[in-house]
């Protein structure tokens, strides 16, 4: 299998947001992401940006992958054979279900790691606009026969735009996700997550949606409202009556570390240029929760976890890609965010005290010997069980310099030869190495 040339790319920020075992604590995280893909089908539009997903997904390495705005079956095979296969071969992806709501041709879908989760169930729940698919899952943990850990998943795309009309269309869907509570246990770990679009937490559907009173209580978990709009009663409609005031919305650059969409001030130059240009000032992605990740000791969330992908707190009405708008997400996962959509992914991490399957017995271990500055041979060390078949030599581009097979015909220390190398930065890194290790020729 030929290694990512991506891979050496990640920083050591992104890597410290990537998911986390830990062998002496026994405890798993697993990184949930929902993406908007932009009228993702099987054109080449699509397929020409699929490469920037590839990136994406590289950098944040999620383990439930939910998305939205998938229009084709043979969209969803090549998406999932050119971008989350490559980066992922662990990854497996529910049946494609064409959307039975409304007039819409915009589909929802989760792919996720079969070394951490196991798809039960699923089923579509029919909602106003778009479908509300839900998948059952159970936690692959060493423990699952004697204590089964279920993850309810529920993914949707509510109508679009301001106005009233769909603004109501959006509370309809969110009291059908609402009802759909009453079919699982009272005590279910729940995750509902989409393009939202909603403008405000004032908004009748974000507010239904975190009622105390419902079957199963959700939760904002970053639970950052905007101001709550003034109580008069001789307003009928406060959303159109306050609407010229950002204060009462998200629209504003006190939220602008959260904001979702739009990644472009404008689609000239980029490949797919059908998506809103507004600028990065909007929330409309999300993932909400049920209220027992805060109080459970089978599966929690990490708190600070929830996360705005690629956004750096600093590009209010601007291009992601911003070269202005740097921190800790990367120019090249910026570029990579603003060619393939309109809007961010949103992440947030959950955990539990078992050991998943995908936990490894021994580790993935290789180490540079003596030093990083090397004129002629570099000095490796390799675990035993590490698990490493293949060890590639990058450069600081990420094109394959070298690749060299590793077999049993390797000690646990070994030589290789990199007189040819030209002088400069490179990288090691391999299918089941953490993060790739940097060595200079000198």
């Amino acid at each position: 299998m030929t290694l990512s040339l991506l891979y050496v790319r990640r920083t050591v920020l992104c890597v410290g947001l990537a998911f986390v075992v830990s062998n002496s604590s026994g405890q798993t995280r697993i990184k949930t992401m929902i993406y908007n893909l932009l009228n993702y089908s099987n054109t080449t539009i699509s397929q020409q940006k699929t490469p920037f997903l590839k990136t994406v997904l590289d950098e944040v390495n999620p383990d439930l992958l939910m998305v939205c705005e998938l229009i084709t079956e043979v969209g969803s095979n090549y998406m999932f054979n050119n971008a989350i296969l490559p980066h992922n071969p662990d990854f497996e992806k529910a049946a494609f279900n064409i959307n039975q709501s409304g007039g819409s041709n915009l589909q929802q879908l989760v792919y996720y790691n079969t070394k951490k989760l196991v798809l039960e169930t699923s089923r579509v729940i029919i909602a106003d606009t778009r479908d509300i698919n839900h998948y059952t899952f159970r936690l692959n943990t060493e423990n699952s026969a004697a204590n089964p850990i279920k993850l309810e998943v529920f993914v949707t795309h509510l109508k679009a735009s301001s106005e009233v009309t769909n603004r109501q269309r959006r509370l309809s869907s969110v009291e059908d996700f609402i009802a759909s509570l009453n079919d699982i246990p009272s005590d279910s770990h729940v995750i509902f997550a989409g393009d939202f679009n909603f403008y405000t937490s004032n908004e009748e559907g974000y507010q239904r949606l975190i009622d105390q009173g419902n079957p199963i209580v959700m939760i904002d978990p970053i639970d950052r409202p905007s101001e709550p709009f003034p109580s008069d009663s001789s307003v009928s409609d406060p959303f159109e009556f306050y609407n010229s005031s950002s204060i009462y919305f998200w629209r504003n650059s006190s939220f602008m570390d959260i904001h979702t969409q739009s990644t472009r001030t404008s689609n000239s130059g980029l490949i797919d240029d059908s998506g809103s240009s507004g600028g990065l000032d909007d929330r409309f992605d999300f993932i909400m929760m049920s209220e027992n990740f805060n109080t459970s000791s089978d599966l929690y969330y990490i708190d600070g976890s929830y996360q705005s992908i690629g956004n750096n707190g600093n590009c209010y009405n601007s291009n992601i890609n911003n070269e202005n708008c740097n921190g800790t997400y990367s120019q090249t996962l910026r570029n990579a965010l603003i060619e393939f959509s309109d809007h961010l992914p949103v992440v947030m991490e959950v955990e539990t005290p078992e050991n998943t399957l995908s936990v490894d017995r021994y580790s993935s271990t290789l180490r540079i010997r003596n030093s990083t500055l090397v004129k002629a041979y570099l000095n490796l060390s390799i675990g035993t069980h590490s698990g490493i078949k293949k060890l590639g030599i990058y450069n600081t581009i990420g094109q394959l310099i070298q690749l060299i097979n590793i077999n049993d015909a390797f000690e646990n220390t070994f030589t290789i030869n990199v007189e040819h190398l030209s002088k400069g930065i490179y990288y090691l890194s391999a299918q089941n190495l953490n993060k790739p290790l940097k060595f200079v020729k000198i």
